[in-house]
């Protein structure tokens, strides 16, 4: 919340401020004159950034103005949030036309500002401008995990390094989001605290860069099964240091092995609503309005039956998820086919299937009896899903879409689904 006041209310602060900031201490009235816009100061850096820990970079805030005519000058400093520090003027008298700068060194009574942003006023009896100014005394370090697939934030992520089929490892989002970042060091060190890999990272921008975590030491052997951290720490151009907190992380003992499986499945049984995976209303609005109910020729098939009206969304949609939490990885690959007929004998109605939703490169594929999709190998769900508050977390999974158009009836039978995936190899 942005703290307002009056300036300072004792006349021992005036004394003070007139030490450390120069120049005669003004009261901390409010300033009322109208003003020519011509005749206004104008402020030359209106974004300042500053980091007074007295490490010699950028210790000292300077905001350039230009004064179109001689007038007195007094600046004002109030926090834009609640630090504890009062808002405090400063006189710097009658100043002539042109270009000037002031400088502060980002203390008060002696005491560093906290990190903050500040709005520092440039205010004369003809008008004032103003610089939102920061105090940048943090180097925010971020280290994450790019993929849980579907685990919780808590959970402890594992890298299995002795598997035969893959080289496995866990990718780590790395960043520095303080301006000016460009190299960290990401530290991994074992349960006892020892340091059992280092790596630099060269980060693409400020928002971060990407470091494989394989569970081994810097000559690429497997490291001992167990609880380990890593860190990131760094430099920024403001001269700040910092690190993240520790992400923990699992180095297992187990093997991953590739799977691939097929599982025939029954409409009704696998059946989700169109909007399961999500929380926000707004998906309700977009549920097709045709109609879909139990199948009365075949046990656990649904029949589509499209609403032609144009006035509508008429298609007879349905979707399916099929969850699969034994894909450590997510799953590499999905592939469905439906089998079925038209639900009027003798027709030439066509039932349509795709696994690619919210993709403009999505395969529909489209039969009277059958048809199959090919290999999907960049899967909607199949990494899993928790990417916001309004998402739900779901494990890896394979979801497909079946709708009939116009005024199409189609009974679907019968799914079957093939899945290629990583998972935990069965102990012998």
């Amino acid at each position: 919340m942005r703290t307002r006041g009056t300036g300072l209310a004792m006349a021992s602060c005036a004394a003070l401020l007139t030490t450390l900031l120069g120049g005669q201490v003004a009261s901390a009235t409010s300033h009322t004159a109208a003003a020519a816009p011509r005749d206004a100061p104008r402020v030359l850096t209106p974004y300042p950034e500053f980091s007074p820990d007295g490490n010699g970079v950028r210790d000292r805030l300077t905001v350039r103005y230009e004064l179109p005519v001689a007038t007195t000058v007094r600046i004002r400093v109030e926090p834009e949030e609640k630090t504890g520090i009062a808002p405090f003027e400063v006189g710097l008298g009658r100043q002539r036309a042109g270009r000037h700068a002031w400088t502060w060194n980002g203390r008060v009574g002696g005491r560093l500002v906290p990190a903050a942003y500040y709005r520092v006023h440039v205010v004369t009896p003809l008008g004032s401008d103003d610089a939102f100014a920061e105090a940048d005394l943090e180097f925010d370090a971020s280290l994450h995990v790019q993929h849980r697939y579907g685990a919780r934030r808590s959970a402890v992520p594992k890298v299995y390094p002795r598997s035969v089929e893959v080289r496995d490892g866990v990718p780590l989002e790395v960043g520095g989001w303080s301006d000016g970042v460009r190299r960290v060091v990401v530290t991994f060190r074992d349960a006892d605290g020892r340091v059992v890999l280092r790596r630099k990272v060269r980060l693409q921008d400020k928002w971060g860069g990407e470091l494989v975590w394989e569970g081994r030491d810097g000559r690429g052997r497997p490291l001992p099964p167990g609880r380990y951290t890593a860190t990131l720490s760094g430099k920024d151009r403001l001269g700040n240091r910092g690190a993240s907190e520790p992400l923990r992380l699992w180095v297992s003992q187990d093997l991953l092995e590739w799977r691939e499986e097929t599982r025939t499945l029954l409409p009704q049984d696998v059946q989700v609503h169109p909007c399961f995976a999500s929380t926000w209303p707004e998906c309700w609005a977009y549920v097709a309005q045709g109609e879909v109910t139990p199948s009365a020729r075949f046990p656990g098939g649904l029949t589509h039956r499209a609403n032609p009206d144009p006035a509508i969304s008429g298609r007879a949609e349905s979707s399916y998820w099929v969850p699969v939490p034994e894909a450590v990885r997510g799953l590499h690959a999905v592939r469905v086919a439906f089998a079925g007929e038209p639900t009027v004998v003798g027709e030439t109605d066509e039932g349509h299937l795709s696994t690619e939703a919210f993709r403009d490169d999505g395969v529909v594929v489209s039969s009277s009896s059958t048809a199959q999709t090919p290999w999907d190998e960049d899967h909607v769900f199949g990494d899993g899903q928790g990417w916001d508050s309004r998402s739900r977390r779901l494990p890896p999974g394979a979801w497909w879409e079946f709708w009939t158009t116009d005024d199409d009836a189609f009974d679907v039978a019968t799914f079957t689904l093939d899945l290629r995936y990583l998972a935990v190899a069965d102990q012998p």
